[in-house]
């Protein structure tokens, strides 16, 4: 089963790019883009990769340059030793990217990424230009939520990464986490595909590592972020639908992050560039343009 790009996505699909990272090799989807205006860092959320922005990133491309990153062992990264994954390995990767551009970016995480953006907007190691939180609890997943996955993993994952007979397979076995979605059955088709890879034997498997929820049991956790050190302009993006992150959770962080903006997506759940990346991306840069204003007007009269 070999899906051909729908025209809008083959026009935009992006430049696979690697950078050598804390001893890594990790992998970077490149939209292009003017980098004169600013670039876009992009984090996927847990067990996903830089494909969740395939419809979210082209748009973006018109405010500066857009990269997405791969976490490791996650889409065509490097996997890494299990006591390796978790908060601080990622938020190593964030950061270390970060420095390799050597640029203040507009940081923008989804899910798990969005966590990883906090954290490293709180840290303060590298220069932000602007944080987006889309879909992103700001805290950690509860112990009970935790174990669901853990379960979930354990049941998937016995005896080390599956393979699948076919490309068909693939696209039968790949759901969303949690399922609920507007996402059409094409997309998510295309998405499961570009989440896979075939084998040398003809068999079909996820590049992601089944190893990345191992952390829970090794090691690898941060101190929670505290949302009131973020000092950058910061935009806050929730699916009206969403399970992960509930209204008062979303306006606890609202509060926490001092002059920050809550957009609600109507019609969307969890995965928010997959349900309507339109609006996302719209929200992006309506958010993106009003904080660049009056820098650009500022810049105007001094000339």
């Amino acid at each position: 089963m070999a899906l051909e790009p729908a025209p809008s996505i083959a026009a935009s699909l992006p430049q696979s790019r690697y950078a050598t990272l804390n001893g890594l090799r990790l992998h970077y989807a490149d939209w292009g883009g003017n980098d004169s205006q600013g670039t876009f860092v992009l984090l996927h959320g847990g067990a996903a990769n830089v494909h969740w922005w395939d419809a979210v990133a082209p748009a973006l491309t018109s405010q500066g340059r857009v990269l997405a990153l791969d976490f490791r062992g996650h889409g065509q990264s490097q996997w890494a030793a299990p006591d390796s994954y978790g908060p601080k390995g990622y938020v190593a990767d964030a950061e270390a990217f970060l420095s390799h551009l050597g640029v203040p970016v507009i940081l923008v995480g989804h899910s798990m990424g969005g966590m990883v953006a906090l954290w490293v907007a709180t840290r303060k190691l590298v220069a932000l230009e602007m944080l987006v939180l889309a879909d992103s609890p700001g805290i950690p997943p509860s112990l009970w939520r935790r174990l669901r996955w853990l379960r979930r993993q354990r049941r998937a994952h016995v005896g080390g990464r599956p393979e699948l007979p076919s490309a068909e397979a693939v696209v039968r076995r790949f759901h969303l986490i949690p399922n609920a979605t507007t996402a059409s059955a094409e997309t998510l088709a295309r998405l499961a595909l570009a989440s896979a890879e075939e084998l040398p034997n003809g068999h079909w498997a996820f590049r992601f590592d089944p190893q990345t929820r191992a952390w829970r049991r090794r090691g690898g956790r941060l101190p929670a972020p505290d949302p009131r050190a973020v000092e950058i302009p910061t935009l806050i993006v929730r699916g009206a639908g969403s399970t992960i992150v509930s209204p008062r959770l979303a306006r606890w962080l609202h509060r926490r992050i001092a002059g920050s903006e809550l957009r609600e997506l109507p019609h969307t759940f969890h995965h928010v560039t997959l349900d309507d990346p339109a609006a996302t991306s719209a929200a992006i840069i309506d958010f993106v343009r009003r904080h660049r204003a009056p820098t650009e007007r500022a810049q105007t009269r001094a000339r």
